[in-house]
Formats: structure tokens, sequence, C-alpha cells
């Protein structure tokens, strides 16, 4: 089983909360970078550009998914192509994925 997905950066203007009572004071937005495997990109400003760090391919489990509101996208840039997010490992020890 070969499984691909493309590694992407992805620039967002963070929210920001304080809690309590205080007087508002304008400030410039952070921008975040986040990198990650890319699960999915909306095309809506109400969708979400998804992306995780480690994909089980097996199970089409991910991990440390990372959902980012496309209003708030500022960019998105491939980092590399056809990235292989893992295989089985081979090993009679490990049984995790074996069945």
């Amino acid at each position: 089983m070969t499984c691909t997905h493309s590694v992407v950066r992805v620039s967002w203007i963070d929210a920001d909360q304080s809690s309590g009572w205080s007087e508002f004071k304008s400030k410039a937005p952070w921008v975040i970078h986040t990198v990650g495997y890319l699960v999915s990109s909306g095309k809506k400003k109400t969708d979400f550009v998804v992306l995780a760090d480690s994909h089980l391919p097996d199970t089409d489990q991910w991990g440390g998914l990372n959902q980012i509101p496309m209003g708030m996208v500022l960019e998105i840039q491939t980092i590399a192509e056809s990235v292989p997010c893992g295989h089985f490992y081979e090993n009679t020890r490990y049984t995790r994925h074996s069945g």
C-alpha cells in the first residue's frame, strides 16, 4: 500500500482572546505558520484547511489534526508533493497492524 500526501505550510491570522475586564488596545495580529500533511482544503471562507502530523494508511486514522478557518488563511505554500505518510513494518515482534 502506497500512501502519499502533499506537505504544506499554511500562513494564517491567529485569533486572540483575553479573559476578565480589560481596556481594548488595537494591536497587530500574529501571523502563524503551520506545517503538515494536507488532509483537505476548503474553497469558501467558512470552510477549513485541515493539516495533520501523521497518518495511518491502513486504518485511515490521522494524528495531530489542525483545522484552520479559510477566512483566516493568507497563503498555502506547497513544500513537497507525494510525500509517503508511512508503510507497514515487516517484523513479527510488532503486531499492531497485522491481521
